[in-house]
């Protein structure tokens, strides 16, 4: 590497350690207010979505159903592999 790749890298690691932090510092309020919540008025202490509503985003969406049908017929496929295999 050279000099002005050095540069770059440690300008590049100094914005993400500043992007880290101002995480931190917006995660550390939401802490705050949901604390004084609970402790002040529990029953308008709002639900964990709306506390956080990135938490949706990282939820793995749910897979399509795999049709019952179609299941039996995997099955029986395996069962057919496994079958030619023996003779």
């Amino acid at each position: 590497m050279d000099f002005n790749e050095i540069m770059v890298q440690v300008g590049a690691n100094k914005k993400r350690e500043q992007e880290e932090l101002k995480k931190r510092a917006y995660m550390d309020h939401e802490l705050a207010q949901l604390i004084a919540y609970a402790f002040n008025d529990p029953n308008k202490m709002p639900s964990v979505e709306k506390a956080y509503p990135f938490i949706k985003e990282m939820e793995p969406q749910p897979k399509e159903a795999i049709p019952e049908w179609l299941k039996m017929k995997q099955a029986f496929m395996r069962q057919a592999q496994k079958i030619k295999k023996i003779k």
